[in-house]
């Protein structure tokens, strides 16, 4: 019993050791092909997840793959926290060993994007500053009300506002005890509220999702049933 225990722990290490260094030619393999359909500046960082991976390159379809880009190859978006994640990736054996790839189908893609509030607030206009608060986004800006300059703060609400948008509805206001009337309450809402343009998003991805962090905005965006092409 014990050596046939023995026995099983040896073949349980060699498969996993087999299994790692096919994991690693094929992530090179990978990075190299979308290197090549992509038209990208350099091979993109490509960590393929989940076991057996060796079945995955045998059947031609891998579950889970990270991709991590070059600045270059990222454009507006260089400089931002970018992760971008394939799932289904299709890229038969015998192509994965050749030199001439037709097309990468992916079954669906799944990127975020960290945008702080600072590259938000520079999109927006001069002397706007927008942060995360306890009751929403605050948006803060010296307006003016009355004929006179006044810095004016607004609670908003976050929503995806289009495939490439995102936007704050501001529907609260602060003006340092400034008494004001409800029409011009209103005006002052309507200027605070916003919406930012999101940079270009690799692969075809439209935003699904946003939420305020501390530091700036997570934006999820996904794409189904796509085929990879030059960014």
């Amino acid at each position: 019993m014990i050596k046939a225990l023995a026995g099983l722990v040896v073949l349980l290490v060699v498969a996993l050791a087999a299994d790692r260094v096919g994991v690693e030619y094929a992530e090179q393999r990978v990075a190299t092909q979308l290197q090549e359909e992509l038209a990208l500046s350099a091979p993109p960082g490509v960590e393929i997840n989940g076991f057996p991976v060796l079945t995955q390159a045998v059947a031609g379809r891998y579950d889970d793959v990270r991709l991590t880009l070059s600045e270059a190859d990222l454009g507006e978006l260089s400089g931002l926290d970018v992760v971008v994640g394939l799932e289904g990736l299709h890229l038969p054996l015998s192509e994965l060993f050749s030199e001439n790839v037709e097309a990468v189908p992916v079954d669906r893609v799944e990127g975020t994007v960290s945008v702080p509030y600072a590259e938000v607030a520079a999109q927006i206009g001069e002397g706007v500053a927008v942060a995360n608060g306890p009751d929403g986004v605050v948006v803060t800006q010296t307006l003016e009300v009355l004929g006179q300059d006044v810095e004016v703060s607004g609670t908003g609400q976050l929503l995806v506002a289009g495939p490439d948008e995102i936007g704050v509805t501001v529907v609260g206001l602060s003006l340092a005890g400034v008494e004001i009337p409800d029409f011009l309450i209103e005006q002052l809402q309507d200027q605070l509220s916003f919406v930012y343009i999101v940079p270009p998003l690799p692969f075809g991805l439209q935003i699904t999702e946003v939420v305020a962090t501390d530091g700036g905005f997570d934006i999820s965006a996904a794409a189904e049933d796509t085929v990879l092409e030059p960014i």
